[in-house]
């Protein structure tokens, strides 16, 4: 019976397998491609974990360095990099993580440091293999199969000047971001209303944290930019104007446009806050919450900086198309012998080392030394110098350029806008025009209102300390034309 039963037991299994094995390919599976890369990315630093007891002679080299945090501070350093130029060299990359890692461990000496900062540094560019891609394979849901992911954490790429920096990639970025997969445009808009909420409720250590995060994301976004123009600059026929470059200095403008008033906003709830705080570690976090914004408002204005030229940085790029060339049958320096050169062996590239960095450089032939040029010039009486007269001119005194506007003009319009901005209300730039006409003033004095209100938008030390101002769409007058304002009460949100 016992043996019936069990036999019973296992033909009850085997049928249930089968079917389940016949109903598991019309299963759907979940696609989670971007889960599986977001891991990937990860893995060259686990290694690095992973493998750091087996570097130097008993293994001790590591014991106590994170490796973890090196990298992450590395990308770091990275960033702040493409902020002053177009990314870091080398040893300030390798001065950067060996002074971290003198902290983590002050009983390494130079050496040490430096073989802690090379291990980092390889394991992020990938040395091991040749400072080829990064490759792993993966469970594709879609394709049913294994599928093969390529990325870089940093690229060691020339600028303009032909020096050598590392920079993050995007999958770099991603790895330093904590894996929030986003647009730099999207991820920062969020952040920054999470920064905003996080005011609000007074948690001022999680705001800082968001605030650095959404500056990272600004670093980021202006960085795809100043990467085109360099690709367009190095490479003039591989970037359309059209389809490479206007969409993305268009949302380059739109980005900027809309943080500007929200980053006012921000500033002047975090200054008000400040003023409230009473206990010291909140007034300090707000101090470095206030310090954080105001940096990314200067990024955001190097951003404007380069949107401005780029016109002018792709046009000179293009000008390389047109220059005439003479036609060769050898390949590209840059585009084709040096990557294939890099791929190859070390100990073959050590052995003829000589030889192709010879063959890199032009052949120059010596200058002929010539006794006929040597005998002119020797022949060739030169004038003397002749000292030249003193003719102080004549000096006039400076006289300022008299005023645009009488005084009572001036004071005459200030206090009419008082008026205004002390009803509580917003206003319009247009809007104060029209009222100003139906209000009988002339010409001079409906045009020293428009400079009035722009020297308020312009200059924080105004006399109307109590309105906001933001910038608005385009408008047109008989008196001016341009930048419509728009004058908000401060402490109303708009």
């Amino acid at each position: 019976m016992l043996f019936a039963s069990v036999t019973h037991k296992l033909d009850v299994e085997t049928e249930v397998a089968s079917d389940m094995a016949y109903v598991a390919p019309t299963l759907g599976l979940l696609d989670l491609s971007r889960q599986q890369r977001n891991l990937l990315l990860l893995r060259p630093l686990f290694a690095l974990e992973l493998s750091k007891q087996r570097i130097g002679e008993d293994g001790s080299l590591f014991l106590g360095i994170d490796t973890h945090y090196l990298a992450l501070s590395a990308l770091d350093q990275m960033m702040e990099g493409t902020t002053v130029s177009t990314g870091c060299t080398s040893d300030e990359v390798l001065t950067h993580i060996a002074g971290v890692a003198a902290i983590m461990k002050p009983a390494l000496n130079k050496a040490e440091l430096l073989k802690v900062a090379e291990t980092v540094l390889a394991a992020l560019d990938n040395k091991s293999n040749q400072y080829k891609e990064f490759a792993f394979e993966h469970f594709e849901a879609a394709y049913k199969g294994p599928r093969m992911v390529r990325f870089r954490l940093v690229t060691y790429v020339p600028d303009l000047e032909d020096i050598y920096r590392y920079k993050p990639t995007p999958e770099g970025y991603l790895v330093y971001l904590g894996m929030l997969d986003l647009a730099p445009e999207d991820a920062q808009e969020l952040m920054e209303k999470m920064l905003d909420l996080l005011v609000q409720r007074g948690r001022f250590d999680a705001a800082l944290e968001i605030a650095k995060r959404a500056r990272t994301l600004s670093i980021e976004y202006r960085q795809l930019i100043r990467d085109k123009l360099h690709q367009a600059y190095r490479a003039p026929g591989t970037v359309n104007w059209t389809r490479d470059m206007g969409p993305g200095l268009d949302r380059a403008r739109d980005h900027v446009r809309q943080r500007q008033a929200e980053d006012q906003w921000m500033e002047e709830s975090v200054l008000e806050a400040l003023r409230q705080a009473e206990e010291p570690r909140a007034r300090t976090n707000l101090a470095l919450l206030l310090k954080t914004l105001q940096g990314a408002s200067m990024l955001r204005t190097q951003l404007v900086g380069d949107i401005s030229g780029a016109n002018d940085r792709f046009l000179e790029s293009q000008r390389a198309v047109f220059r005439a060339r003479r036609a060769t049958g050898l390949p590209d320096l840059e585009s084709r012998l040096l990557p294939q050169l890099i791929e190859l062996p070390i100990p073959y590239l050590v052995k003829h080392a000589e030889h192709m960095l010879s063959a890199m450089y032009p052949p120059t032939q010596p200058r002929v030394y010539d006794l006929n040029s040597l005998f002119s010039l020797l022949l060739e009486q030169r004038a003397e110098d002749k000292e030249s007269e003193e003719d102080d001119g004549e000096i006039k005194p400076y006289e300022p350029p008299p005023l645009q506007f009488d005084e009572a003009v001036i004071k005459q319009a200030a206090a009419w806008l008082g008026g205004k901005f002390s009803l509580g209300q917003s206003w319009r730039l247009d809007e104060l025009l029209y009222q100003a006409e139906e209000a009988g003033f002339d010409w001079t004095m409906r045009r020293c209102l428009v400079l009035t209100l722009f020297r308020a938008y312009a200059h924080s030390e105004s006399d109307f300390k109590n309105m906001r101002a933001e910038a608005l769409e385009e408008f047109v007058a008989d008196v001016a034309r341009g930048t419509n304002l728009s004058f908000t009460p401060k402490g109303v949100h708009p």
